[in-house]
């Protein structure tokens, strides 16, 4: 039995204690004549108890047993570099150990190789079979490992590490997990893994210059270390694509294969070098990347549904040093990395429509996180007129598609009456039938509606229904709930539809009030007198006609109605002419009228042209507060404005580039550079005198380094900062914290091998931009599958730092190490509790004094004497009192105990 205490310092209160025992014993004179000797050593006592209690509760006296059983934590590496000979000996190994252990003794297991995990927590030890935790195993994490069995260790026992690994260590710090240790008098027993490997050969380094210019080659150089001698091929890929290959025979050592390639494209170019060895073992290190900036002209990629009508753009785009290819959205790359090798698109009069969904999320990635530039030009298909509205793009544009209303009432009430009649379930291109087009006509339709306008969607065969009520305009999905009701089926009665359609618009109150018809058929019944007194209430009909056996009166009807007759001959061609119609009524999309352009902010390339030739007509935009207005049209409206969208920047002309609207500029002898300033607006910004980027990768961790500068070189306080790395199969967004003035930094984990892009763009604390600034990072293969993938040396380095063994026989595991372990309880709370159950009894000694009754007469009763007879005296006086004798002798020793009292006081 072992006594301790917790706070040694406390032990000095005994000290302070002596003068208090000596201040009742020598200062309270009074307690001497009150208490007697007897009490006042009782108090004494009782007194130094409750001190001592109080003094002992107060140090955290503890009383200790020793211990003999044993806790131990195996720490088993199951990297890669362990191959699985070597985990069955692990396995052996703890059997052994197990065997000699003690029921009182604890184990448990902790698995580990670029991270560490509890495979099992402390428990009687019994062998182990299998390991269940999932572990990657690139890289070898001894800290993590140490750190962890420390924390799992039960108290009260002998404690020990048993660490088995081939001492591989690549990431973490695993000396300073042994200090802890140490400190913890934990010692780490080790069992060093020989290692086994076959012969191998693989890539060290793939060299290639961070810079190059597009009409240079590219020198590249692979340094290979090899083992033996044999026959290999280097494969070199730029791109993902293979770009050369050759055949060489490696020799023991180190050896250099070098390459050269033609730069070819400008951008960020990802090179890759692979070594194909048929006497290699280990594949995993037979890889290498490497990255390199090419400089050049900038490159255009040219999206239109009309490639002849953008040719002369392209062509000032060309006489303007800028590259261009010319595509249809279709042949467009659905992957934004793809598109990445060009600095700028640009949409040239393309509706939405003709853009996937697919293509406009990776055109909204190309721009938001990749930094790419987007150009929106206008014409009679572009912007609201194009449909655009509520697409996926519309949060890119610059500019806002739904101009302030002319009245505070709606601009345009719209119904359409469509045929569902049985004739409309006839196939059109043997996938869709017709009505599947008319659906996406009206869905169309409602693209070119802006939040201003009403919307009721009918549907007839022989009878009516109102499948979407008049309503402001509803969101998508409620316009696509309402079409997916349309069944074909039934006759053609198309008066029920159109008498459904007069009472419906009658209700509407908007400047404009419209009716589309669409059907396939003949009628059954006549409808022009309807359509007459619907013209009569100001309201307008046009008729759209699917397919060759139509109701020859739609036509007649259209022109009733004071509309437009289409003859629609290819269904496929539905969804837009039902746009365009659209468009047309709502007469807010497009203003057809000359007019000359004006410059709203004077930017440097603008101010160099002395006057701007005039255009014929332009699309209807309004400014967001995002846009930066550079040209406006003669009502103040923009006509040329950019903005910063995420890393990215775009900008919108809000008219044409071809010879519709813009006829004097093709001919116009500035028209090449103005057209290319257009593309300047949307490359990314000259940084280099604001901001620098770099990037530092060690192991699996990378750190960004931002810094921001102003032209005297003073910090710059950043506002907001939006970050990217590209080429990574999940998207990472670095955080940058502020680290000093004007230093950013930002750290993440990339463990996927490869070269990768970092883009960073930033703003001052007053949100203007600062530019956008680009820095490459390369992840190559693990150390784990290096040359030097064990380290025995660090092994035997742990257990010298904790005391600990190294390759310890299996019985010496569950053995109880040098130092006494004790299992300690602690007393505080019984000494309280001693202390203040002697409080009462410390009161009652100096305030309690009960009166004994004299037991002597009631146990002893003496006999009594009777006194002697006084001789009579004539001279002595008779006795006066009259008290019994018996009673006299009470009195008088009562007398005595009274003055023995006051005495002993």
């Amino acid at each position: 039995m072992v006594l301790s205490v917790v706070e040694p310092a406390a032990l000095w209160l005994f000290v302070l204690a002596i003068p208090l025992l000596g201040l009742i014993w020598l200062g309270r004179t009074d307690l001497h004549r009150r208490l007697g000797r007897v009490r006042l050593w009782l108090l004494v006592v009782v007194r130094c108890l409750i001190l001592a209690a109080l003094v002992l509760a107060v140090a955290g006296l503890q009383i200790g047993r020793p211990v003999n059983a044993t806790a131990t934590v195996f720490l088993l590496d199951v990297s890669d570099s362990v191959s699985p000979a070597q985990r069955v000996a692990t396995f052996d190994f703890i059997e052994q150990a197990v065997a000699t252990a003690d029921p009182d003794d604890r184990m448990a297991v902790i698995v580990f190789g670029a991270r560490a995990m509890v495979e099992r927590v402390a428990e009687p030890p019994r062998p182990l079979n299998r390991i269940d935790a999932l572990v990657a195993g690139s890289r070898t994490n001894i800290e993590d490992a140490i750190q962890l069995g420390l924390a799992i260790l039960p108290d009260a026992m002998h404690r020990r590490l048993v660490l088995i690994s081939d001492g591989g260590e690549n990431a973490g710090q695993a000396l300073t997990a042994a200090r802890l240790a140490a400190a913890r008098g934990v010692p780490i027993e080790v069992v060093i893994l020989s290692a086994e490997r076959g012969p191998d050969a693989l890539i060290t380094a793939l060299q290639a210059p961070t810079t190059a210019d597009i009409n240079q080659n590219i020198p590249l150089t692979v340094q290979i270390e090899s083992e033996v001698e044999g026959a290999a091929t280097v494969q070199l890929i730029a791109d993902g694509q293979l770009l050369a290959e050759q055949s060489v025979t490696v020799t023991p050592g180190r050896n250099q294969i070098a390459f050269s390639v033609p730069a070819r494209e400008s951008g960020f170019r990802r090179f890759e070098a692979r070594l194909i060895a048929p006497f290699d073992t280990q594949p995993a290190n037979n890889r290498a990347v490497a990255f390199t900036f090419v400089s050049g002209p900038p490159r255009v990629l040219l999206l239109t549904v009309g490639p002849e009508q953008a040719l002369a753009l392209a062509e000032a785009w060309r006489a303007g040093g800028i590259e261009v290819t010319v595509q249809t959205p279709m042949q467009a790359p659905a992957n934004p990395l793809d598109l990445r090798s060009f600095d700028a698109i640009a949409l040239v009069d393309t509706p939405a429509n003709a853009v996937s969904l697919a293509l406009q999320r990776t055109l909204t990635t190309y721009v938001r996180d990749l930094g790419g530039g987007l150009l929106f030009i206008g014409g009679p298909q572009s912007f609201g007129a194009g449909g655009w509205r509520r697409s996926l793009l519309e949060s890119l544009f610059p500019v806002s598609l739904d101009p302030p209303s002319r009245e505070e009432r709606f601009d345009l009430a719209l119904t359409l009456v469509i045929d569902r009649s049985g004739s409309m379930s006839e196939l059109v291109d043997g996938l869709r039938t017709q009505l599947d087009l008319a659906r996406e006509a009206a869905f169309q339709a409602s693209l070119g509606l802006s939040r201003q306008d009403q919307l009721s969607i009918i549907a007839f065969d022989s009878v009516a229904d109102v499948i979407l009520p008049l309503q402001p305009l509803p969101d998508l999905a409620t316009i696509e709930d309402a079409l997916s009701r349309l069944s074909a089926g039934g006759g053609t009665n198309i008066r029920s539809g159109m008498a459904l359609a007069a009472e419906t618009i009658a209700t509407a109150d908007a400047r404009i009030r419209h009716v589309i018809l669409l059907t396939d058929g003949v009628s059954e019944t006549e409808y022009a007198d309807l359509v007459a007194n619907l013209r009569a209430q100001g309201v307008t009909v046009s008729t759209v006609a699917i397919g060759l056996n139509t109701d020859p009166e739609l036509e007649r009807v259209a022109q009733i109605g004071g509309g437009k007759y289409y003859v629609v001959r290819q269904a496929e061609a539905l969804p837009q002419i039902l746009l365009e119609e659209t468009v047309r009524v709502a007469n807010r999309d497009l203003v057809e009228e000359p007019f000359t352009p004006a410059l709203a902010l004077p930017t440097p390339w603008l101010r160099n042209f002395s006057a701007l030739p005039p255009l014929q007509g332009r699309n209807v935009v309004a400014e967001r507060s995002i846009s930066r207005v550079l040209l406006v049209a003669d009502d103040g409206s923009p006509l040329l404005a950019t903005a910063q969208i995420g890393v990215g920047r775009v900008l919108a002309w809000a008219s044409d580039m071809t010879g519709h609207w813009a006829t004097a500029w093709l001919s116009w002898s500035a028209f090449p550079r103005f057209a290319a300033g257009l593309v300047s607006e949307v490359l990314p910004l000259n940084s280099d005198d604001y901001l620098s980027l770099s990037a530092t990768v060690t192991a699996d961790r990378v750190e960004i380094d931002l810094q921001a500068r102003d032209r005297s070189g003073l910090p710059v306080e950043l506002g907001e900062i939006r970050s990217r790395i590209s080429g990574l199969a999940d998207e990472v967004v670095p955080d940058f914290v502020q680290i000093a003035p004007g230093r950013y930094r930002a750290i993440t984990t990339i463990d996927q091998m490869g070269a990768y892009l970092v883009q960073v763009s930033a703003t001052d604390r007053n949100g203007m931009p600062l530019g956008t600034v680009a820095t490459g990072l390369t992840v190559n293969y693990s150390p784990e599958y290096g040359q030097f993938a064990a380290n025995p040396g660090l092994m035997t380095e742990l257990a010298a730092l904790t005391g600990g063994q190294v390759n310890p026989p299996p019985d010496l595991i569950f053995a109880p190490t040098e130092r006494s372990v004790y299992e300690v309880w602690p007393v505080t709370m019984p000494l309280i509790w001693l202390a203040l159950a002697l409080l009462p009894v410390d009161i009652a000694l100096r305030r309690l004094f009960v009166a004994v009754p004299d037991w002597r007469p009631v146990v002893i009763r003496r006999p009594q004497r009777k006194p002697p007879e006084a001789k009579p005296s004539s001279s002595a006086p008779a006795p006066t009192s009259t008290l019994p004798q018996s009673d006299e002798e009470r009195i008088a020793a009562l007398l005595a105990a009274k003055r023995r009292r006051r005495r002993d006081e």
